[in-house]
């Protein structure tokens, strides 16, 4: 019999949550603590909810879906659902689909957004059907780290000192005493503008902002930002996958518009590259949106592409009666 419910955050739910993904994704493997850890710093401002089906009471899929907190709009949710590879094609998706869609009405949506990667045609398939179009497209690539040659990128160090630019990691600040967090927050923000959404980047709170400071995969030595006489101007960090101790996340890579041009970014990259290789690491793993100018640094740092995500959103006429279907 297979029933739908909410997840009940106890660590058998977690664990069996983590089980179906890595069932679904086996090249990109997760451990049920970073899927705790992101939800103890969810913004509960905002609306959330899990969802899991059960075939005889084991858990065979699992969906999230709610309101985004980074690019926040009234009316606007985000759904992304995840069936075991040995119950799909069997309704489960479709069953599960509906429940949101009978939740969701009640909150009078307006946009519906998902993502699907390019490689599953069976994931875009099933939004297409339902009315769902693609808008932005995600490219991933990975460097092997073993494989980066650092001899084009030598002229970086000698070029940031000559024009005054000075590159130090939190861990650096802190111990200098320096109160780098706000400062890192506002410059955050401004980077995020230039970055490819469907919606603005909504602002996240300060207090809100560094809760992600004290998450398992931040690595303060790893966290490179840009000074130009006493400014904050640029910014790259690597995060640490939990599931894999080898393999290191890029998280947002930029620099301010005034200063741009001067090859700070690439500075930035090629010490968080010299960063992996001295911590013994295998893979850098990344996303750009495909139009973005970073993804051609990446390139040029050596980064592969592999199989991209699809961004697909779906709007809704509520002031004709539309629901969502």
């Amino acid at each position: 019999m297979m029933t739908t419910r909410p997840f009940n955050y106890s660590d058998d739910d977690y664990q069996a949550l983590v089980d179906i993904s890595n069932a679904v994704w086996p090249d990109r493997p997760s451990v049920p603590q970073g899927t705790k850890e992101h939800d103890k710093r969810r913004n509960p401002k905002y609306y959330f909810q899990r969802l899991v089906v059960e075939s005889d009471g084991v858990m065979i899929a699992s969906a999230i879906y709610g309101e985004s907190e980074w690019t926040h709009v009234p009316g606007k949710f985000f759904i992304s659902m995840q069936v075991h590879p040995d119950h799909q094609r069997k309704g489960v998706g479709t069953a599960l689909y509906d429940h949101i869609m009978k939740d969701l009405a009640e909150r009078d949506p307006t946009i519906l957004e998902s993502d699907a990667r390019e490689d599953r045609q069976e994931g875009m398939d099933f939004l297409e059907k339902r009315g769902y179009k693609k808008t932005l497209r995600d490219q991933m690539s990975e460097l092997l780290v073993a494989d980066f040659d650092p001899a084009p990128f030598a002229w970086t160090a000698d070029r940031m000192a000559e024009i005054g630019v000075e590159i130090r990691t939190v861990s650096e600040l802190e111990a200098d005493g320096v109160d780098w967090k706000r400062e890192a927050w506002e410059l955050e923000y401004e980077l995020l503008q230039d970055v490819p959404t469907d919606d603005p980047i909504t602002k996240q709170p300060f207090e809100q902002w560094v809760k992600w400071l004290t998450h398992p995969a931040f690595i303060p030595e790893a966290h490179f930002i840009a000074i130009v006489d006493g400014r904050f101007v640029g910014v790259t960090s690597l995060w640490q996958s939990l599931a894999e101790k080898d393999k290191l996340h890029t998280n947002l890579t930029g620099v301010v518009r005034s200063v741009r041009r001067k090859g700070m970014a690439t500075a930035l990259k090629a010490r968080a590259v010299g960063f992996a290789r001295d911590r013994g690491a295998r893979i850098i793993r990344t996303e750009n949106e495909e139009n973005n100018p970073m993804y051609d640094l990446n390139v040029r740092l050596g980064f592969k592409p592999v199989p991209a995500w699809w961004t697909y959103r779906k709007e809704l006429n509520n002031t004709s009666g539309d629901k969502p279907a």
